[in-house]
């Protein structure tokens, strides 16, 4: 039976901007080609995005090589605080580009999350290394918001349902390959 354990998070502040990264890192007891299936499966991501509560998204999925491509549209429900909701609304509409490439014996990636109508992205990387008890899953999110006065609280915001999001997936991940 799959399971799966949060081994580290790192909230680093970087560069006179004090824009801050987040770094999560997930070892997982399963191998990490089956692993990669699953996180490249277009009917899997489906299936998991309307499992956390959100519209069913439009997902396109394209192989090249060793190579893959991951196009998300997806709308998720949120309770924000009444500031952030204003600004932001309570449904957030998403675009996302994921890129995975092979790389020695495991796979690194980066991916790009646009809120749409807003100025906030979401630059992330990440690799997938095989372990001695299944792989590593780890990721590095740099969440941005181009708001006056109230950007760096809107950063935190999405910060927070970042590392929440990250969680479900991962757990829903590690129940459907058990």
């Amino acid at each position: 039976m799959a399971t799966a354990s949060k081994r580290s998070k790192l909230l680093q502040v970087i560069d006179e901007q004090e824009s801050i990264n987040m770094a999560i890192e997930y070892q997982i007891e399963c191998d990490a080609g089956t692993v990669f299936q699953y996180l490249t499966d277009r009917d899997f991501l489906v299936e998991r995005i309307e499992a956390l509560g959100e519209d069913p998204p439009t997902v396109k999925v394209s192989r090249k090589g060793k190579s893959v491509e991951i196009k998300l549209q997806r709308v998720r429900h949120l309770k924000l605080p009444a500031v952030a909701a204003r600004i932001v609304g309570d449904d957030q509409r998403f675009e996302m580009i994921e890129r995975w490439r092979a790389d020695g014996d495991g796979w690194t990636g980066d991916y790009t999350l646009d809120v749409v109508g807003v100025p906030a992205r979401i630059e992330a990387e990440f690799e997938l290394r095989p372990a001695a008890d299944g792989c590593v899953y780890s990721i590095s999110h740099s969440p941005r918001v181009n708001v006056p006065l109230v950007g760096k609280k809107l950063e935190a915001i999405l910060r927070r349902e970042t590392e929440q999001g990250c969680d479900a997936e991962i757990d829903y991940l590690v129940a459907a390959i058990a």
